[in-house]
């Protein structure tokens, strides 16, 4: 499979997490963290900006960057 390379932002940690997206949509897109392949959910609550929570921590995504 051929995935799209993106940098996800840990808001706890101030960290950025490589992911590959596996899906996306008009509302939400699917990636898998870096190493690992841990599948998370980013739903888009501004224009450009998704959040995803997961096991305590929140992540975002800004498609603008």
């Amino acid at each position: 499979m051929n995935f799209n390379k993106i940098k996800v932002h840990c808001t706890d940690n101030d960290k950025l997490i490589e992911a590959d997206v596996v899906s996306q949509s008009d509302g939400w897109i699917t990636v898998l963290l870096q190493p690992g392949d841990i599948k998370l959910t980013l739903r888009r609550t501004k224009p450009n900006l998704y959040v995803g929570q997961m096991h305590g921590y929140e992540f975002t995504w800004n498609n603008k960057i």
